[in-house]
């Protein structure tokens, strides 16, 4: 958020000097930093806090290395600076409603350029606005203390989260890039190769310094697109940034920092639009992701909307990615508790995996096999048992969740931990709701100990939810062994752990 309480104070003269309107005329941020700076004093980290930018990317901007071309942006620097209205006119902007109406003043008289601000709404999907986007929000990633500020803003909702989705479904205007960058095709593949890995400690690792080391690779990543480059070692870099952010939405989502977790997975989808529509599904998985999210928000309703959104652009994929959305579809049903429609979907999922068989598939949806779909069934009908009233069809569906899981245990790779560790706390909240407390405390028992090897957030939450519904069984001797080891280790170390480091 802009504050130009704490930002430079600029008397105002400074805003009718020729060369400050000069600036603003051409849009020019970086001499509009170097005047405030010559004419205040002011450090690029005050210039920074005022309007919202961490202070290496002002450095890159009054350096000329970086332009400011969003309006968003335009918007965060006028208010950080606090322009008065001349000044805004000149850069082509409108007041805020709000203050020419604080201010009694008539619309009329701040009208912005409209051509300019129509276009730069319009970008965000475009290759510079993208990768703009993505320096922005890793600089200030890498900059932020703990607990000093999120990232990602609010978190979107509803019809602004899915029309805003909906553009990725949109052909992209022209192929990014038109220069003679210096990156060739070996430091092309080591930055490819430096992504595999970091994908890898993604598989292991979630918090920390991983996570920093992910963000800055990524930054890295952007800046080079940054300078002109061929189109096809364009697309190449793009595709590596879709999936460098992935990984850090990825583990935000593992921390549960939703809104930043939210901006990347978006990011990744920004940057696959420009990466072209070959690696369009890649893109399903993101969208997969983010439907996931929505369900552990406990928002069915977006999450069935962003993956109907993915199955429109499923056309041509694989079937097990095809198989994996349902999945994300069917989950959506069981939480709304609608079982026919549930039913429905893991028919329809199970038909596809059964048929893509063989088939060759990326590596990102190689883990969606038979153990993984009777997981995810498995724990979807013990939502359904859940919210039936009637406790016979409440014993049918928590019989089928014990039944589906059970087999995904047995299906399960060892080395699949933390899957195995949501399959045994599935299992274990299962056999609550069959009255069977002492089994569904030696299940949990076991995803105690996988998860001290995993540091997982969403196992630890799933930990959490465990321990509120084993409460009406807390006589139980084992369950009552089980509740006092977590309120001691994990769930402990949960309510004491703020933010990510």
């Amino acid at each position: 958020m802009t504050n130009p309480l704490v930002g430079p104070r600029m008397p105002p003269a400074f805003w009718s000097r020729p060369d400050v309107l000069r600036a603003l005329a051409g849009r020019d941020a970086g001499t509009l930093f170097s005047l405030v700076r010559q004419h205040t004093g002011a450090s690029q980290q005050a210039i920074g806090a005022a309007v919202d930018m961490a202070q290496p990317h002002v450095s890159a901007i009054m350096s000329g290395r970086r332009a400011v071309t969003a309006l968003e942006t335009w918007q965060r620097v006028a208010a950080g600076l606090a322009m008065p209205s001349s000044a805004r006119r000149a850069l082509g902007l409108a007041m805020p409603s709000s203050a020419r109406r604080a201010l009694g003043l008539a619309d009329a008289e701040y009208s912005a350029d409209d051509s300019w601000t129509q276009s730069s709404m319009g970008d965000l999907w475009s290759a510079s606005r993208t990768a703009q986007d993505i320096v922005e929000i890793t600089l200030k990633d890498l900059m932020k203390r703990r607990d000093a500020f999120a990232v990602g803003g609010a978190l979107l909702v509803g019809a602004t989260l899915t029309e805003t989705l909906e553009h990725w479904l949109l052909p992209r205007a022209a192929a990014p890039g038109n220069g003679r960058g210096g990156i060739g095709e070996s430091e092309l593949r080591r930055i490819e190769s430096a992504t595999v890995a970091l994908r890898h400690w993604d598989d292991r690792w979630r918090l920390g310094v991983r996570r920093k080391a992910v963000i800055g690779q990524l930054s890295e990543v952007s800046e080079l697109v940054g300078v002109p480059q061929a189109s096809s070692v364009q697309v190449r870099l793009f595709k590596v940034m879709a999936e460098l952010s992935k990984i850090v939405a990825s583990m935000s989502f593992d921390a549960g920092d939703h809104p930043t977790a939210q901006r990347y997975y978006t990011l990744s989808l920004r940057a696959l639009h420009q990466a072209g529509p070959e690696h369009r599904v890649y893109g399903l998985g993101v969208l997969a992701d983010m439907a996931r999210q929505m369900l552990d928000l406990h928002r069915p309703d977006d999450a069935l909307d962003i993956s109907r959104l993915a199955l429109d652009g499923a056309a041509g994929a694989p079937a097990r990615v095809r198989a994996m959305l349902r999945t994300r579809e069917g989950w959506s049903y069981a939480r709304m508790g609608r079982p026919e429609a549930y039913h429905r979907t893991v028919v329809q999922a199970e038909d596809l995996l059964a048929e893509g068989g063989s088939e060759e598939v990326p590596d990102w949806v190689g883990n969606f096999d038979h153990a993984e779909l009777s997981g995810v069934v498995g724990a979807r009908y013990r939502d359904l048992a859940a919210s039936r009233e009637d406790r016979s069809a409440r014993r049918r569906h928590a019989e089928s969740s014990a039944a589906y899981i059970t087999r995904a245990l047995r299906l399960r790779d060892p080395a699949r931990k933390r899957g195995r560790a949501f399959d045994l706390v599935g299992l274990g909240r299962t056999y609550l709701l069959l009255d069977e407390p002492a089994e569904s405390a030696r299940v949990v028992r076991e995803a105690v100990a996988l998860e001290r090897s995993l540091g997982s957030g969403r196992v630890r939450r799933r930990l959490s939810d465990w321990y509120t519904e084993s409460a009406a069984h807390h006589r139980d001797p084992e369950v009552a062994e089980v509740r006092d080891e977590l309120s001691h280790t994990l769930l402990h170390h949960q309510r004491n752990v703020k933010g990510m480091t």
